[in-house]
């Protein structure tokens, strides 16, 4: 066994749980990533066992003990896990992911009934299926003494014996407001009340070694060591997709007309802003698939396609709704303009385009409410591969990896050496930049994609939605 001491962060993420031990030096010293099963269903289920990951973590925690001390473990978490637990702590459901669609119905009745703006407003959270207060509302029937808790909350219940949550997982919840309290309001709605609810809590509490930790944003932002109102942002690319800033205030004027998020941080900390696309990896996922070819081949083919004079058709990728800015669960997929001499190279192009399209369209809508991005931080992921070189020539933003490891799981590990009062080398040094480069043709066809997207007719977004495209 080593004889300095180890920090531990790990980060549950909605396809993998992903760990990073740092010793001393501020050096990763493990590394760890396993995909938990996902549980799905024609309901629209995607579900995850919260046991599996309970061992899962404590796996992690064993095989770092028996190579050195644990002087503190931080956790990550993928916004909007939902997890219902009666009186003892026991989970009575499995964990529900963000992908989860079973509050489809909640959600609409909540729009009609005047609430979701009202509710978006004050707490930051769009009224969408991911968001658990709406999952909560779309149980049929609730057992007497239940209540919902996020996945992190629980685990750490199981480690420590304390309820105890932190300001941006709970924000994430669409329970808590704008400055950090449970909303009254709400959980009367719910049909619960404070007192059921974990104490919300700094991000560095401790209980016995085991910190609060944050949302994955949260974290990703502290361990690229993202200031409030600079003009750094944080790109996130994997299952979904996000592009965040942190700010030291937000008004709902600010995110609401542009269909950002803003979640609270906790005081000092500030707010996550950003925009939020349920479709990126897992069209990549899925189109390779459809295709034959792995997701590397559809991005090299795609963009060889796109970036030449070839009629392409137009691929509309919202297979998994989308959030910003719709916030629409029941938007759905297709190819437009399909002529009989397009072939695989063709529809590769359509995808790599489209979701170009959708981050390039987030990036300009959180710039019209915050001004000018600088720089995009990333993780050790997307700076590895032509995908990154191509987000930043569509872009038009370096990419900057400042950290060698997922930056969530890394945020939680510099989370945990920071309680424990070490002195790490600086944050935020950059070890990778990846420039803009040209490719008319294709920021040709991007800014067009986007101003056609966000120029979408509400008459249109319905036929999306009721899957009529003609």
């Amino acid at each position: 066994m080593a004889a300095n001491p180890w920090v531990l962060g790990i980060d549950i993420g909605s396809t993998h749980v992903k760990a990073v031990a740092l010793d001393r030096g501020g050096e990763p010293a493990y590394r760890w990533q396993k995909a938990p099963q996902l549980f799905t269903g024609t309901m629209g289920a995607f579900e995850q066992d919260p046991y599996e990951i309970e061992q899962m973590v404590k796996t992690v925690m064993a095989e770092c003990r028996q190579q050195a001390p644990l002087s503190a473990v931080a956790f990550s978490i993928a916004m909007h896990t939902f997890v219902v637990v009666d009186e003892r702590g026991q989970a009575v459901t499995r964990s529900w992911t963000w992908m989860d669609r079973r509050g489809e119905a909640a959600a609409e009745a909540l729009r009609a009934q005047g609430k979701a703006g009202e509710w978006y407003a004050r707490t930051g959270c769009p009224v969408y299926p991911m968001s658990p207060a709406v999952k909560w509302l779309s149980l049929s029937s609730r057992t007497p003494g239940t209540r919902p808790v996020s996945l992190k909350d629980w685990l750490i219940f199981r480690l420590t014996g304390r309820w105890v949550t932190d300001y941006s997982t709970a924000a994430a919840s669409g329970m808590m407001d704008l400055t950090g309290r449970w909303d009254g309001e709400i959980l009367t709605t719910l049909g619960l009340d404070s007192e059921q609810m974990p104490a919300i809590a700094s991000s560095d509490t401790a209980i016995n070694g085991y910190v609060a930790g944050g949302s994955d944003g949260a974290m990703a932002h502290y361990g690229l060591g993202v200031r409030p109102d600079s003009a750094q942002g944080v790109l996130s690319w994997g299952t979904s997709a996000a592009i965040r800033v942190t700010r030291s205030r937000v008004s709902a004027d600010e995110f609401v007309p542009h269909g950002s998020f803003a979640y609270f941080m906790g005081p000092s900390h500030g707010y996550l802003l950003g925009q939020a696309s349920s479709n990126a990896g897992n069209i990549l996922a899925w189109a390779s698939g459809l295709l034959g070819l792995v997701p590397g081949e559809i991005v090299r083919v795609g963009e060889e396609m796109a970036s030449g004079p070839e009629n392409l058709p137009r691929f509309v990728p919202y297979l998994y709704g989308e959030r910003s800015p719709f916030w629409n669960e029941r938007l759905t997929g297709s190819f437009l303009g399909l002529r009989p001499e397009h072939g695989k190279a063709h529809l590769a192009g359509a995808v790599v385009v489209a979701l170009l399209s959708l981050l390039k369209g987030a990036l300009n809508r959180l710039e019209a409410s915050v001004g000018r991005v600088d720089s995009l931080g990333v993780g050790e992921g997307t700076g590895r591969d032509r995908w990154g070189q191509l987000l930043a020539d569509m872009l038009e933003v370096p990419l900057e990896q400042s950290v060698p490891a997922d930056a969530s799981a890394w945020g939680a590990a510099m989370l945990a050496a920071d309680t424990c009062g070490w002195r790490l080398p600086p944050r935020g040094t950059v070890s990778t930049v990846i420039q803009p480069a040209g490719n008319p043709k294709l920021r040709e066809r991007v800014a067009r994609q986007v101003r056609d997207m966000d120029a979408m007719p509400a008459e249109w977004q319905e036929g999306v939605a009721d899957g009529q495209h003609s």
